[in-house]
């Protein structure tokens, strides 16, 4: 897979000026912002950066320009979430947003996807991978399918706060 390059570090609590200005963008809040507000979003990313969460929230550059940012999680670490889209005790479930809008469209979401993936499986060889985007996202349903995954089902998940149907992806362990 070619496109640009994405380097990921662990977000600090600086970083979230950047990602307010980044939520307040229409195309982003519309996806990070259904059924919740920007302040409790900003305030589980912060809880995030300062480890009273066990997620790890990491800031995506390239060449050396913040254009988004993305999160990964042990989903048993969140078994309502985990019970609704049907993971299993090994999987891991992300997030992820292209906050610049010149970076839209341009294969950063995609390459984003792939450089957090290769993050995920140094850290854990053997976890599948879970996404669950609206179902109406249709951009972020593309990058998940370049990025192998797999969509299981589209359905109401009812740890999501807005009750939208999600489609369901997973990617499997590598090997299998």
């Amino acid at each position: 897979m070619t496109g640009p390059v994405i380097e990921l570090r662990r977000m600090v609590l600086e970083d979230l000026d950047l990602v307010r200005r980044w939520l307040a963008e229409p195309e982003v809040a519309r996806w990070f912002l259904a059924g919740s507000t920007l302040e409790d979003e900003l305030g589980d990313l912060g809880r995030a950066v300062n480890g009273q969460e066990p997620t790890e929230v990491l800031l995506a550059s390239s060449g050396g320009r913040p254009v988004g940012w993305c999160q990964w999680y042990r989903c048993s670490d969140y078994p309502d979430h985990a019970a609704g889209v049907g993971a299993g005790p090994e999987d891991i479930g992300i997030d992820y947003a292209v906050g610049e809008p010149p970076d839209r469209g341009r294969g950063v979401g995609t390459a984003l996807v792939a450089t957090l993936i290769d993050h995920i499986r140094r850290l854990h060889r053997g976890a599948g991978v879970i996404a669950d985007p609206e179902a109406s996202n249709a951009a972020s349903r593309r990058v998940l399918e370049r990025n192998c995954f797999v969509l299981l089902d589209e359905r109401v998940v009812l740890s999501e706060p807005d009750g939208k149907v999600m489609a369901i992806y997973r990617r499997p362990p590598e090997g299998r």
